[in-house]
């Protein structure tokens, strides 16, 4: 991918993340979850962006964490950038070096239990260790979230692969065109 790409695909999946993050803010807290708990739809632009660079994948998860600065506060900030900057480099790791081995849903388990384990982490500088009372429960719905975002990766990735054979396609068919 061309770098010009990478950098209008990493710009659209930052919007993506804080247009998804702004639309989970408004669902109404789930009655089982811990407060402040979030699905984490907009954890799928940041696996996606592993998928293009190391560079994509801190770039979202900055932008996501600047608009979760400016909307919900410090902590939250601190929090979301804890849990993406770890969630990213787990999603990283994965993909990278077990390809083939680790699916989708395995990789947004993964990556959901590596962004619990960093907020509870930098949770607990803030209030104490009883923070790692919630670890448990956090990995248990963090599971379940795990797994809907690895299957909405799982179906981006395939958008995505579509997508790059017809672009790609297309412009053979032109350069072919063009020169003959």
């Amino acid at each position: 991918m061309k770098k010009n790409s990478k950098i209008a695909l990493s710009g659209l999946l930052a919007a993506f993340a804080v247009a998804a993050s702004a639309l989970e803010s408004l669902v109404p807290a789930l009655p089982f979850a811990p407060p402040g708990f979030r699905i984490g739809f907009s954890n799928v632009a940041s696996m996606i962006a592993c998928g293009v660079s190391w560079g994509s994948a801190l770039a979202v998860a900055l932008v996501k964490s600047a608009f979760v600065l400016l909307t919900r506060g410090v902590t939250a900030s601190l929090l979301s950038l804890a849990g993406g900057l770890a969630s990213a480099a787990v999603t990283l790791l994965l993909m990278r070096f077990a390809h083939g081995k680790v699916g989708c849903i395995g990789i947004g388990v993964a990556g959901a239990a590596a962004h619990n384990l960093a907020q509870v982490c930098v949770y607990s500088l803030i209030i104490s260790d009883a923070a790692f009372w919630y670890l448990p429960y956090l990995l248990v719905l963090g599971t379940a979230c795990g797994v809907l975002t690895g299957i909405l990766l799982d179906l981006a990735q395939k958008y995505l692969y579509a997508y790059k054979k017809t672009d790609a396609g297309e412009h053979r068919r032109a350069e072919r065109n063009q020169n003959g």
